[in-house]
């Protein structure tokens, strides 16, 4: 499991750091930006962040990490959805220790 979520890791980094081709959005939110809205957005509504990486590319947010609570799963997925400017969420969270 460890593995996989690094190898995703790296995959996303290397992707986050190579120029991408954006779609026509009608946002005009940087992809740090909307990475971060996303994480304000699943803060205000509870969801612990500590060990959750947020990327974000041309729309599509990517969740990795875990969350203290099964509840925190879907709740973190509803909070990036409902965030301006994001078209996609791949929710790769589980629930941790």
């Amino acid at each position: 499991m460890k593995k996989a979520i690094a190898s995703t890791l790296v995959l996303l980094i290397t992707g986050a750091i190579t120029p991408a081709v954006h779609a026509d959005t009608d946002s005009s939110m940087s992809d740090g930006q909307l990475a971060h809205s996303v994480r304000v957005s699943a803060a205000r509504n509870g969801v612990s962040l500590s060990h959750v990486f947020v990327f974000a590319n041309s729309g599509h947010v990517t969740l990795i990490g875990w969350v203290p609570e099964r509840t925190q799963v879907a709740l973190a997925e509803r909070s990036a959805t409902s965030v301006d400017g994001v078209t996609s969420v791949n929710n790769l969270l589980s629930r941790g220790r």
